[in-house]
């Protein structure tokens, strides 16, 4: 097991934060101490996944290490924080039930050691593809005219619908078929990603 160098100062950046922190405000601390990520000959996009894979080794090993001291490690990217000692053993453990999978890929160096360029960008392509989706989710749903709890028959239906009526080989309207076939595929995308 390597031993990642960023532990002991993430645990002070933590120990000095008042409440919740980012991910970005760590890096930033961090590199005003002059700490290093990644090689001189790493691309852009392989540099920052180096940099981000080390800070979340390191935090996922110092949730390891509070919890043995009754402590939890709230870990997401823009929410960094410890609970105080008071959580309950089983609120404990279904937080970090649902981390489970994460954890694991930080915790194994072989993803820092053997992940090559073309997975990182393939990595980034699938984070903004679900970022998109996410945030374009509600326009979407607008579009096609449907609430927000709507289910993907809903969406579908709604979509097959719009689609038909504003075909252009029908009279449609171009841009108003291309905004409903738009909004399907941010649908489409979004629902896959939950079912």
């Amino acid at each position: 097991m390597q031993h990642n160098p960023l532990i002991i100062p993430i645990l002070e950046i933590l120990k000095t934060a008042t409440g919740k922190i980012a991910e970005y405000d760590i890096i930033c601390r961090l590199e005003e101490q002059g700490m290093v990520f990644a090689a001189d000959n790493d691309t852009y996009n392989v540099a920052m996944f180096k940099k981000h894979f080390m800070i979340m080794n390191a935090l996922y090993l110092l949730q390891q290490d509070l919890s043995e001291e009754g402590c939890y490690l709230k870990i997401s990217a823009l929410d960094i924080s410890i609970e105080p000692p008071g959580l309950s053993t089983n609120q404990q453990l279904l937080m970090a039930a649902a981390e489970h999978n994460i954890r694991d890929y930080y915790l194994d160096w072989r993803h820092f050691d053997n992940t090559s360029e073309d997975e990182v960008n393939e990595l980034l392509s699938n984070f903004w593809k679900k970022y998109y989706a996410h945030d374009k989710q509600g326009e979407a749903l607008v579009a096609l005219g449907l609430n927000p709890d709507a289910g993907w028959d809903c969406v579908k239906r709604a979509y097959r619908c719009l689609a038909a009526e504003h075909h252009p080989d029908k009279g449609g309207n171009d841009a108003r078929f291309i905004e409903i076939r738009e909004a399907y595929e941010v649908l489409k995308y979004y629902y896959s990603r939950r079912l």
